[in-house]
């Protein structure tokens, strides 16, 4: 069986503000058809007053309707602080995401700047 790796677009340049998952949270990756698993999530944050300080979270559902806290899994980067190029292009693996469907937020850690940006993609392992 053949492969592919697609990228989706989960934000664009979205205001990231508040601290434990009170950030924006994206719609839901449906997993069930020709989805063989989810690869990656890779994101930029910018700041113009500082540097960015961000945290990755995640939530499962078994129907797409009935949603699990993001505080009942682990958190996938709680702190982009020392991610080396704090500004740059970075990846998070996602390797223990298993549920027919998941859903995902990003929020500021307690020393963001005010005006963090974040632009963030998912890329999920498709069957040709």
């Amino acid at each position: 069986m053949a492969e592919r790796l697609v990228s989706k677009r989960l934000f664009w340049q979205t205001p990231v503000s508040g601290v434990a998952v009170s950030g924006p949270i994206s719609s839901a990756v449906d997993m069930r058809t020709g989805v063989l698993g989810l690869q990656s999530l890779q994101y930029v944050l910018s700041s113009v007053v500082s540097t960015p300080d961000c945290g990755f979270f995640y939530a499962t559902s078994p129907d797409g309707i009935t949603w699990g806290g993001f505080a009942d899994t682990s958190a996938l980067r709680t702190s982009t602080f020392s991610g080396g190029n704090p500004q740059g292009w970075h990846t998070v693996p996602l390797s223990n995401v298993f549920a027919p469907y998941a859903r995902f937020s990003v929020s500021s850690t307690g020393s963001n700047p005010n005006d963090s940006l974040c632009t963030l993609d998912i890329v999920v392992r498709m069957s040709q």
